[in-house]
């Protein structure tokens, strides 16, 4: 798929854990924390989140587009695919829930939950690329994807 004339490579679709009854499963990390300081909730902590995680395999850095269908919905960048999403976005760490935490791997694993409860295909694409700091910023500007704005 081209966008904005950088060629992206179809890397798989998202598809979260599913209850029996088929719907996305249901995941609350943050009940699970020791919360010694009494830490608040940060923004997007409170959920719901889903699980979900890409082949390992992917350990290179570049620009990634999460799409849902056929929507570019989201625009990002990383030094290790695999890593930012099955140890970031795709499985929510109890901590990161609270002040201090990684508010956009909250967020991001929930508009993923969101979208594919309502039914939505989400597909990730990828760019191998060094310059992904460059480009990112370059996408995210022309594109001005829903899930960017916050």
């Amino acid at each position: 798929m081209k966008i904005a004339g950088y060629e992206f490579e179809h890397v798989c679709d998202i598809d979260p854990a599913r209850a029996t009854d088929g719907s996305v499963q249901l995941f609350m990390p943050q009940d699970r924390y020791k919360n010694a300081r009494n830490l608040p909730l940060n923004k997007y902590g409170g959920g719901p989140f889903c699980k979900f995680k890409i082949a390992n395999r992917l350990q290179d850095s570049g620009v990634y587009v999460l799409k849902v269908d056929e929507e570019v919905r989201y625009v990002g960048e990383c030094a290790n695919l695999s890593a930012r999403f099955n140890a970031g976005y795709g499985n929510i760490s109890p901590k990161n829930c609270f002040k201090g935490g990684q508010e956009t791997n909250c967020r991001l694993n929930n508009l993923v939950y969101m979208a594919a409860q309502a039914g939505g295909r989400i597909s990730l694409w990828f760019l191998k690329t060094t310059a992904y700091k460059a480009v990112e910023a370059l996408l995210r500007f022309t594109l001005n994807p829903a899930w960017n704005r916050v």
